[in-house]
């Protein structure tokens, strides 16, 4: 999620954020090996992707019954349980029963016959999910087919490059030398943990070993493992807390998903304050429309000084987060399919700090801190206010964000941005026009905005929003 891009939830704005960094005593940066220059295990897959971002769209095909292929980007999307097609695209393909709804999930009446990734070809793939997809096509403005979710992928380790836009899908350990973290373990948001909730250090130990050994080069040693539980239908399940409002005060347990699918980290409203005492002495930035699979709902965006997540041995810490504080069904969605609360999700604001492995097999995400980060976009929060979405071809504003200068200058949600800075909003995507609307405080840029097939030029002069 991305404050005034596109604020993306498939799981349904400042100055630099600081790097991550371990509460224990970590080992110096290690510069990465170069994805092109590792040595993968065999029957590893290697895909290039598209980061848009934060959401990673890699190009496959979509074998149907009768010959009917279809190509195009998916989603990799670690909140999403099964491979979800958008339902026209599965009436396409012949897999969809005709009577299927628009804008509800749906299950397709046939298993997919084989999608291929590369080389890499799965077969017989089941349940099939039928979603909506234009909601993912209108704030990303690619041709997204759907999502793919964990079932696909739950004997692999999926390994990601966010900055060299590389994955790898590593085959995973052989079942028999697994052993699975009970999803009713280290659950729950009370400070004083019961005995059941505690890790199993060995057991833990044991899968970390076993996950490093077999990514071996693929990670550095200040790579930090993070044991995970798959719940509800295989969403990661993680635990952390966050500085309430400022460090050194933390807040309660929160249980949090991880999701690739999320441009943003999020948090829900309707139960934060069941956990964090003092959100409300977070920044913030009001004014914010999140898109998600079950419809648009309202948030705000807020700088959380430190969040901390659980790890093997000891916690990750990092400073200065984005969070998207959400209201609506979303996160009830979540904690009815998860059975238990579920606080919020980690997302691109966070993982983009990362090399990022998730080990299905072996149930241990690692997190390789990227040396010397620096944000690919200092100005992300230092623009005119405006979030956008692609409708019929169009550039509409969707939302203003509260006390900007497109809010004072009278710019509503509703109008078409018809040009930035002189170029054509047509000539240019979602991403390339949202960066068009940042730079340094104090500059100017010049805006085109058409509501009932009036014309008007604003110009107007940028500032920090968070």
């Amino acid at each position: 999620m991305r404050a005034l891009t596109p604020f993306l939830l498939l799981a349904g704005i400042i100055t630099v954020s600081c790097g991550g960094e371990a509460l224990a005593a970590a080992p110096p940066p290690v510069a990465f090996t170069s994805a092109d220059s590792l040595h993968w295990p065999p029957g590893t897959v290697v895909s290039r992707f598209e980061n848009l971002e934060g959401i990673i769209l890699l190009e496959v095909t979509l074998h149907g019954p009768a010959g009917r292929d279809t190509s195009g980007p998916l989603a990799l999307d670690t909140g999403a349980g099964y491979l979800a097609l958008d339902l026209g695209l599965a009436h396409v393909l012949g897999i969809a029963d005709s009577a299927a709804s628009q804008g509800e999930v749906g299950l397709t009446a046939s298993p997919l016959p084989r999608l291929s990734l590369g080389d890499w070809a799965m077969d017989q793939l089941q349940p099939v999910l039928t979603v909506d997809a234009d909601i993912v096509r209108r704030v990303s403005d690619r041709p997204v087919l759907g999502l793919l979710g964990q079932k696909p992928l739950n004997d692999r380790v999926v390994w990601i490059d966010y900055r060299e836009q590389v994955a790898a899908f590593l085959p995973g350990a052989p079942s028999g030398d697994v052993e699975r973290l009970a999803t009713h373990g280290r659950a729950g948001t009370a400070e004083v943990l019961e005995e059941s909730d505690l890790p199993d250090t060995a057991a833990d130990q044991a899968a970390v070993g076993r996950s490093r050994g077999r990514l071996g080069l693929a990670l550095t040693p200040r790579a930090v493992p993070v044991r995970f539980a798959l719940v509800g239908d295989g969403k990661i399940l993680v635990h952390g807390t966050l500085s309430d409002p400022r460090p050194p005060r933390f807040s309660r347990r929160l249980d949090l998903l991880i999701d690739t699918g999320a441009t943003k980290c999020v948090l829900f409203d309707d139960v934060l304050s069941e956990v964090v005492a003092h959100a409300g002495a977070w920044p913030v930035l009001r004014g914010i429309s999140a898109p998600t699979l079950i419809g648009p709902a309202e948030a705000r965006i807020a700088r959380v000084p430190a969040a901390k997540l659980e790890a093997v041995g000891d916690s990750l810490r990092l400073g200065g987060v984005e969070f998207g504080i959400v209201s609506g069904e979303l996160g009830r969605v979540l904690s009815r399919v998860t059975r238990r609360t579920i606080h919020g999700l980690i997302g691109y604001s966070f993982l983009k700090h990362y090399r990022v492995a998730v080990d299905y097999p072996e149930q241990v995400l690692w997190l390789d801190p990227i040396p010397g980060y620096r944000d690919d976009r200092p100005f992300e929060y230092c623009q005119v206010g405006l979030q956008l979405e692609r409708q019929q071809g169009a550039a509409m504003v969707v939302a203003v964000s509260a006390d900007s200068p497109a809010a004072r200058a009278g710019i509503a949600p509703g109008v078409e941005l018809v040009a930035v800075g002189g170029a054509g909003a047509h000539t240019l995507d979602l991403t390339t026009l949202s960066r068009r609307l940042e730079g340094p405080p104090g500059t100017v840029v010049t805006l085109v905005i058409r509501k009932d097939l009036v014309e008007r030029t604003f110009r107007l002069r940028r500032r920090r929003l968070l």
